[in-house]
């Protein structure tokens, strides 16, 4: 038996003298809060009213006739609760609850509140595991970064690097947290992978913009991911093997409901690709990850590392980088219903690169943080509030490539604080309020405001918007001349005058009906202060580093369809994006000293296709994307030039040194890029466990993407080329 909730098929009744309740639903063994629980008012057996709990673990039911009710909870995976309740006139009632896990899942019961790729909440997008899964990519398990890359405004400059732009900002502009822990490189140097395999994530909350108050010190998205804990019951493991990746993961109780996991994971795609691919890749990722977790808190431990050449044919030049991670996360319920959560953490990234055998840059940071932060009902209306202090240390050698920015060692010292409220108007009206209080480095003030309108209920559309001002004290610059460069390093904002960006965002979802649900959204950035390198006229390595302001305009458009067996996801970005620089060499080399220009990451139109199909016990993948041509400058011809600051030279014997000339910044455009990537899976039992087998190829009709055109050698760079695969993965009970 199947048991559908759905808030849209609650009645709404609207009368003069409407009760009000409220509380926050917890887990009864360590205090978490809980999200997506149903929480129902029954009568006379039938759904009267009812609501879900948010990422706090608030619910809020409103327009509540008068009279004694059931209250029922239902969530996968814990016990059902159920009470009675009796409601007055105009009586603001507040009823806290804790949930116990089953022992056994309810089997055929699903409540759940409608989630997937075309549905937000105030801009949060919810990621699962089984959102993550449907995705092909060429290992045992899917990966969180292969499923952010399906969204619309989310941009890969290539298959190599491990970098993604968010509607137009640049990665250092993004903020990733794993269990509360910011992580600087979470992305593996071959795009399919991250540090967030499927098998490891609970849940992921991405923001593309337009966030909340309790996020900030970056400009452009977050990503907040939850691991899960593990198995407090029972000791199993899991392994996998593909031509890419070799994985391993193991976990079991350490008694009272406490428990640990442990996860190892390794490249091989160094190894492989020559046979599979027909030329070698010189790419080479790891990253080790330990859990455990008691009823309260968790400890968390994880060190990644990456290292190989994004040019395989450079044999002169590599690039690399690793984190360290360590972090404490405690959480408590207090008798008033109050949720607070601590975090003490530790992150750590050191990266090096040698460009063309001369160049040597190197830079790591290191942040140890505190911060905590308060959920509850302050007079009836959710309040979130919570503070942050840290100590960044930032040590950097950039001068071989940035001439201003020799070896330097320095240290930022930050504290702020932030509130904000989720002020309901009417029934159908939610307006979220906030703002952040920065103190330390350097004081201000961000305002946030998001809002959403349900004009015909909850089961109708949604109208959601946001607006908010952004600062980023401590940034991230690389050389964006070249897009395969990858090579990051962090330092204070120069001047000490932070980046800032403004957003605003309005967006509508509307179910469709049948399992169809679609939604739009536009945007708006404005950028202020983002530390770029200096362009010239000349083709160079070293440069310098100025500043640049932002316009960053576009539109998202999905529409998603689910049923029991089959599940497909259209989406189309469109995105315009332009920088303004200004400096004295600009009117020299092209006529004007403001110079305004498409950066590389500017991906006018992508179009984005998922679909996958559960049929006779096999599973079905497919994924086809499409991304208009990124900006290049283009080589307008060459010239022979002497440095009389170095020597005298006779003309007559010596020609000089060859320079390529170039064209206005960005003025090209590479040509379009398109793959089709499929996986067929298939599941065995076995007495012990279930094995996985997957076959599948990326590229599969093998099309020649060009990644991009290396000035100073005129070669073509492509993307991979067709990848067939294989893997097996062993899961024992």
């Amino acid at each position: 038996m199947v048991v559908a909730f759905s808030l849209g098929a609650l009645p709404t009744v609207v009368l003069a003298q409407q009760a009000t309740l409220r509380g926050t639903v917890t887990a009864q063994d360590n205090g978490q809060a809980l999200e997506d629980v149903a929480v129902m008012l029954e009568t006379a057996g039938q759904h009267a009213y009812g609501a879900f709990t948010n990422k706090s673990g608030i619910y809020r039911i409103e327009g509540i006739r008068p009279g004694t009710y059931t209250l029922m909870t239902r969530l996968i995976g814990y016990k059902e609760h159920e009470q009675t309740v009796t409601v007055t006139a105009g009586q603001s009632l507040t009823v806290d609850f804790r949930l116990e896990q089953a022992a056994v899942e309810l089997e055929g019961i699903v409540v759940s509140p409608e989630k997937g790729a075309a549905v937000k909440d105030l801009g949060r997008q919810v990621v699962t595991p089984r959102d993550i899964h449907v995705v092909p990519i060429p290992g045992g398990s899917g990966d969180l970064v292969s499923y952010l890359q399906t969204l619309p405004g989310v941009t890969t400059t290539g298959d190599r690097g491990g970098q993604i732009f968010v509607r137009g900002g640049t990665p250092a502009g993004n903020l990733v947290l794993v269990d509360g822990i910011p992580i600087y490189q979470p992305f593996h140097i071959l795009g399919f992978f991250s540090v967030f395999p499927e098998d490891l994530v609970k849940s992921a909350d991405f923001y593309a913009g337009g966030f909340g108050a309790r996020y900030h010190g970056r400009t452009s998205s977050v990503l907040d991911v939850h691991l899960r804990e593990g198995d407090p019951n029972h000791a199993h493991a899991t392994a996998s093997l593909s031509p890419f990746i070799a994985e391993g993961l193991a976990e079991g109780p350490l008694g009272s409901g406490s428990s640990w996991m442990v996860s190892i994971r390794h490249s091989l795609v160094e190894q492989t690709s020559q046979a599979l691919l027909g030329s070698k890749q010189p790419l080479s990722f790891e990253s080790e990850l330990v859990k455990l977790t008691d009823n309260r808190c968790s400890l968390l431990s994880m060190h990644t590392a990456d290292r190989g050449r994004i040019d395989p044919e450079d044999t002169e030049s590599h690039v690399s980088w690793n984190n360290l991670l360590l972090g404490l996360k405690c959480i408590s319920l207090r008798s008033n219903g109050q949720r607070v959560e601590a975090n003490w953490s530790y992150s750590g990234s050191s990266s090096d690169a040698l460009s063309r055998g001369s160049s040597n840059l190197h830079a790591s940071i290191w942040r140890m943080q505190h911060d905590l932060h308060a959920a509850g009902l302050v007079g009836g209306i959710p309040v979130q509030a919570g503070y942050e202090i840290y100590v960044e240390n930032l040590d950097y050698n950039l001068e071989e490539l940035f001439t201003d920015q020799a070896r330097h060692t320095d240290g930022v010292f930050g504290v702020s604080g932030y509130v904000e409220a989720g002020i309901p108007v009417g029934d159908d009206i939610e307006v979220k309020p906030g703002v952040v209080l920065d103190l330390s480095p350097r004081p201000g003030v961000e305002p946030r405001l998001r809002a959403s309108w349900n004009p015909w209920g909850a089961s109708g559309g949604t109208l959601e918007g946001a607006l908010g001002l952004y600062r980023q004290d401590v940034v991230g610059t690389s050389d964006m001349r070249d897009v395969s460069s990858v090579f990051t390093a962090w330092l204070r904002a120069p001047d000490g005058v932070p980046q800032t960006a403004l957003h605003a965002i309005l967006g509508w979802q509307q179910p469709l009906g049948g399992g169809l649900r679609g939604s739009l959204e536009g945007y708006y950035k404005r950028l202020w202060d983002i530390p770029v390198p200096i362009l010239e006229g000349v083709a160079q390595f070293q440069t310098r580093l100025g500043r640049a302001d932002g316009h960053v305009y576009g539109a998202d458009a999905r529409i998603e369809y689910t049923s029991p067996r089959f599940y497909g996801f259209v989406g189309y970005g469109y995105n315009w994006t332009l920088y303004e620089a200004a400096q004295s060499q600009f009117a020299d080399w092209f006529g004007e000293p403001v110079l305004s220009y498409h950066p590389p990451h500017d991906r006018r139109n992508q179009v984005n296709a998922l679909a996958s199909l559960e049929l006779a016990g096999f599973k079905v993948s497919a994924r086809w994307q499409f991304g208009s041509g990124l900006p290049f400058t283009r080589p307008m011809g060459f010239d022979e030039a002497f440095d009389y600051s170095r020597a005298l030279y006779d003309p007559h014997t010596n020609l000089g040194t060859t320079r390529i000339l170039l064209d206005r910044p960005f003025t090209g455009r590479l040509p379009m890029v398109h793959r089709l990537d499929l996986s067929l899976e298939r599941a065995f039992e076995l007495s012990f466990g279930e094995l996985h087998v997957q076959a599948g190829a990326i590229n599969a009709y093998d099309r020649r993407n060009m990644f991009y055109y290396d000035l100073f050698t005129g070669r073509r760079l492509d993307q991979l080329p067709l990848a067939p695969y294989l893997s097996a993965t062993l899961k024992t009970r």
